[in-house]
């Protein structure tokens, strides 16, 4: 279900030939007509084969939260997106730019599941344009044909966790967007060398530094997130070493579950306890109990993070990760012991 992915500097989803052939076409416009953007249409091959879109869509509507974090990274407004409802930010902060403010998007869903798409409240918001997603579970796939009654639907593959590093660029294709991802990338590894260079200056070396990524998922399981996991992505982009006892995947997961009585497997030089909302609080002390023999809680090098964020699957939350782990090995912010 989930898989590892290729390391940072990977080939371009730019290059996958036919995955997202565009072309213009003036949607019935004689030669130097058509010069407004709704009189004007693209093709794209697409998850769900060919299909007609604006040129330059102005109303889009997103039913995946990481499409939502590459639409509105890539300067395009939405209209009505998948999220959770009765939370104060409809649990968007994870997936937008910090000037755009999640409370106030309508959501079309009765539930964040990718599959519960609410499309009265959808067709409401009277998108140009719909973006969902193909997954190994659905997705929209099943209703395609109810979402492009209401407007033109792109259906985009999301393989698993993986899917990340070149959904930016497939949703740069769909909205002609090329180089603002092309930006994206290059911002994000920037952040990474720059990160390195101050947890450097600061006498960290990360290669010799076993960084322990812990979830807490309920009262009596934690789950260690392994290489091949979201913030395992990052902190290896990032050239930290894991703990042996996270560096595999067991099974078709990216993460490995472990009950308390297990919770030495989650023991590191540092480790950082993935808390959030859905999930746990971290102990009030480290100091007692279970927790109290692990390195990392004796040397004080334990961290709180918000899973919220660290599992969010985007570059919005990579660059959040990335200020995180930086904060914390160079003293910026207080250990939780």
């Amino acid at each position: 279900m989930l898989r590892p992915t290729p390391p940072l500097l990977s080939v371009s989803a730019f290059t996958l030939v036919g995955m997202l052939a565009l072309t213009g076409c003036g949607a019935g416009a004689a030669p130097g007509e058509g010069d407004q953007a709704q009189e004007r249409t693209r093709t794209v091959e697409v998850a769900n084969g060919t299909v007609e879109i604006p040129a330059s869509p102005e109303r889009i509507a997103v039913l995946w939260r990481p499409t939502l974090a590459a639409v509105t990274g890539l300067g395009h407004e939405v209209v009505g997106t998948m999220g959770t409802p009765g939370s104060d930010d409809q649990g968007l902060a994870p997936f937008l730019p910090e000037d755009v403010d999640g409370g106030a998007l309508t959501l079309v869903t009765n539930s964040p599941a990718e599959d519960d798409v609410n499309l009265e409240a959808l067709a409401g918001t009277e998108p140009d344009l719909i973006i969902g997603v193909s997954t190994q579970m659905g997705g929209q796939a099943e209703m395609v044909d109810s979402l492009e009654a209401i407007a033109p639907t792109v259906l985009l593959e999301w393989e698993g966790t993986g899917s990340w590093r070149g959904h930016l660029e497939e949703v740069a294709e769909v909205l002609d967007a090329r180089p603002q991802a092309q930006g994206a990338l290059a911002d994000y590894e920037s952040a990474v060398e720059q990160a390195r260079s101050e947890i450097e200056a600061a006498g960290v070396d990360p290669a010799e530094a076993e960084l322990s990524l812990v979830r807490l998922q309920d009262a009596g399981e934690i789950r260690l997130e392994t290489p091949a996991s979201f913030p395992g992505q990052i902190v290896d982009d990032l050239g930290f070493a894991r703990p042996d006892t996270q560096a595999e995947t067991e099974g078709d997961t990216d993460f490995i579950p472990r009950s308390y009585e297990n919770l030495e497997q989650g023991d590191g030089d540092v480790m950082f306890v993935l808390v959030g909302s859905g999930y746990p609080d971290a102990p009030q002390t480290f100091g007692k109990g279970v927790w109290s023999g692990l390195n990392a809680v004796r040397q004080e090098r334990v961290y709180r993070v918000d899973h919220d964020f660290w599992g969010a699957a985007n570059y919005h939350s990579a660059h959040r990760i990335i200020d995180d782990v930086t904060a914390a090995l160079t003293g910026q912010v207080d250990p939780a012991v």
